[in-house]
Order: structure tokens, then C-alpha cells, then sequence
């Protein structure tokens, strides 16, 4: 067995490998927030930020304090979690340290769900403009159901199977579930993971879908691996929480990359128009051209059927078009010579697509067709065929 001064030792020098890399995340995470709200306010108005906004807001607030909650915890004397001589050894000045630190990983594992929980609200909101008139909006609204469920089971779990909720703090504690937080960390697990993997499979066939050019669908590739890697990171944590070889600090480290990353996916796609604006090379990736780039089709998108959300006229061939609005395009059949059909010239200003309505811009050809209609005699400037 290790000396007491040894562990001490140790302790203290994870604490410090702890605290530089959970900070150095933490200000990456909310580089990206701050990012979003500068492309947000700029695009929106201060005045008219979305409910996805205010959401973010909330879900930092607990990132903060999870962040704070993880390196107390990391710094401190322990939790209440202990084997048989860390209780024999209990000394007054220990007891105070383990108390306090099992107050800390109470405080850590409820800001977790609230942060994850956020950064899954507003993604889904996301999904739900991408998708808005699609056949694939269904599933996101089954989704955030399912979400919304999955936060109700991972709160009732983490209040409930602990009781009284004084035992989680309690040194030693007389319930084990109270220190090793085991059942409570299974089911948050599942549902969380499982609510990611949902993400990425309503996602990814709009990814395969959409025709873009490579250096497009690069970037939502990238996007989308690192919502794979925020997987793969609440699986190691539940690796280091659960299985008892493992078992060890560790699983904070992987618990603050997976929200690190989370918040990283949730803000890059609104965050596309201010880069492009700073570094005007983006806007070859991103379709911020006006004039001058390749059009491109995305035709299994191309349903019919769709209500017409804007007059006909404003589909004129090489504008740019928003996915939403795209989706909801609708082709009528001629009867009269173009000429003779009066179209409003377009708005020729590129407005920045943050991603709120749509994470990126498509350019399409669209033909201009006009049904024939019946008319009185002097609207009509030529012989009806």
C-alpha cells in the first residue's frame, strides 16, 4: 500500500493535470458560445434571439459549474467513497474533506444533466428547422419526446435511488448506491447515449441526401464525427464509473470533454456566417459566394406537394436558396411567353446564414413554370393557345 503522503502527493498533481486541462476546455467551449451569440445578435438583434439562445444560456451555467463542481471534487480530500482502511483511518480534518467532497460530485453529476440535457434541447431545435415541411421532422419530434423523457428518468434516478438525499454526503454512507452512484449512472447512460445515436441516424440521411460539393459536406462530416465522439466519450465515462477494475478519478476527465465537445457541435453550425464574414476564404466552403461558384442540385430533396411559401417569381434561376425555402418550392406549368410574365427582381443581398433556419446554403437552378388560368378578356395581352 501506498504511504499517506504518497497518495497525497498524487492527489494533488492530478488536481493540477485536472484543472489545466478542464480549464483550457472550458475556454474553447465558450470561445464557441461566444462566437454564436456575436453571429446571433449580429444577424438577429439582441432584441429577437430565439428560444435556442436562451436555452444555450442555461446549459453554460451549469458547464460553469460543472466545471468548478469537477475541480473541487479533483483538488479536494475525497468523496464517500471509500474502502474499509479509508474508514479505520478517518481522522476529523478527513471526515470534513470527504463530506465536502461528496457534496461536490452531488453538485457535478446534476449540473451533467442539465448541461448535456441544454446542449440536446437546442440541437434538437436545430434538427427542427433543418427539417421543417420534411417527412423526417416526425422522427425529430418523436425525439425530443424521447429526450424529454430520458431527462425526466435521469433526474428521478439521480434524487430517488439515493434516500434520504443526505446519504449521497454521508461519511462512511450506509448505502452504496450513495457513493458509487452505479444504478444512477447506468440509466443516465442509456438514455443519453441512446438519444446521441438517434441524433446522428436522423441526421446522417440528411447528410447522404443533400448533394454539395466536397469541401461542403467535409465540414458536416467533421461536424458530425465529433457528435460520434461525444458518443464515444459517455461511453468511457461509464467505462471509468462502472466497470471495478477502472474505476477511477479518470471518468471526470472524460466527463468534461463530452460536454466540451457537445457544446463544440451545438454552436459551430450558427457560428459558419460570422467566419465567413472574418475569413472571406470560407465562403468557397460554405456556399457564401453570390455569383461565381458552381450551382448544384439536391435533388432528393426536391419533394412536391409542399405549400408555396413565397410568390413564384422570387424562384428565379441562380439565386441563392435557404433549405427551408427550397423544400418548400412548387413548379406550375407555362401558358404564357416569359416575356410576358412580370417578375420582381430579387433581393441581391447575401444575407448570413447562421444556421438557425438552415446549418448551410444551397444554390439550385429552378425553372419557372405558370399554370394556365382563366382570365377576363383584358387580362389577356395575346392569344390563349
Amino acid at each position: 500500500m501506498l504511504h499517506a503522503d504518497t497518495m497525497a502527493s498524487l492527489g494533488a498533481e492530478f488536481g493540477r493535470s485536472f484543472a489545466r486541462e478542464t480549464w483550457t476546455l472550458y475556454g474553447v467551449g465558450m470561445l464557441g458560445v461566444v462566437l454564436r451569440f456575436i453571429a446571433r445578435i449580429r444577424r438577429l438583434g439582441i432584441r429577437n434571439l430565439q428560444s435556442d439562445d436562451y436555452i444555450m444560456v442555461f446549459a453554460v451555467i451549469w458547464y460553469t459549474i460543472l466545471c468548478v463542481s469537477l475541480n473541487e471534487v479533483a483538488s479536494g480530500g475525497g468523496s464517500n467513497l471509500m474502502t474499509d482502511e479509508d474508514i479505520e483511518n478517518l481522522t476529523p480534518k478527513i471526515y470534513d474533506e470527504r463530506v465536502k467532497g461528496s457534496k461536490w460530485v452531488f453538485v457535478s453529476e446534476h449540473a451533467f444533466i442539465l448541461a448535456i440535457w441544454g446542449m440536446k434541447a437546442c440541437m434538437l431545435i436545430i434538427y427542427a428547422r433543418i427539417t421543417e415541411g420534411l417527412a423526417q421532422r416526425k422522427w425529430v419530434n418523436y425525439l425530443a419526446i424521447y429526450v424529454a423523457i430520458g431527462f425526466v428518468v435521469a433526474e428521478l434516478s439521480l434524487f430517488l435511488i439515493c434516500r434520504p438525499l443526505t446519504n449521497y454526503w454521508a461519511v462512511p454512507t450506509p448505502n452504496a448506491q450513495c457513493s458509487t452512484f452505479q444504478h444512477y449512472e447506468i440509466i443516465q447512460g442509456c438514455v443519453a447515449i441512446t438519444a446521441d445515436i438517434a441524433m446522428l441516424l436522423i441526421g446522417l440521411p440528411l447528410l447522404m441526401q443533400v448533394r454539395i460539393p466536397l469541401k461542403q459536406k467535409l465540414v458536416l462530416i467533421i461536424i458530425f464525427g465529433m457528435g460520434i465522439f461525444v458518443i464515444v466519450a459517455a461511453i468511457l465515462t461509464k467505462v471509468y464509473c462502472l466497470v471495478p477494475s477502472l474505476i477511477s478519478y479518470v471518468y471526470m476527465n472524460w466527463y468534461f470533454r463530452e460536454v466540451t465537445v457537445a457544446v463544440l457541435v451545438t454552436n459551430l453550425p450558427l457560428i459558419w456566417s460570422l467566419l465567413r464574414d472574418v475569413f472571406p476564404a470560407f465562403k468557397s466552403w460554405t456556399g457564401g459566394s453570390k455569383r461565381g461558384t458552381d450551382r448544384y442540385r439536391s435533388g432528393p430533396w426536391n419533394t412536391s406537394g409542399y405549400k408555396n411559401y413565397g410568390p413564384p417569381s422570387h424562384l428565379k434561376s441562380g439565386d441563392d436558396f435557404h433549405m427551408y425555402d427550397y423544400n418548400r418550392s412548387v413548379v406550375v406549368t407555362p401558358q404564357k411567353h416569359p416575356s410576358d410574365t412580370s417578375l420582381p427582381q430579387p433581393d441581391t443581398r447575401d444575407p448570413s446564414d447562421d444556421g438557425s433556419e438552415r446549418a448551410f446554403q444551397i444554390r439550385q437552378d429552378v425553372t419557372i413554370e405558370v399554370k394556365q388560368e382563366s382570365r377576363p378578356a383584358r387580362y389577356n395581352h395575346g392569344p390563349q393557345s
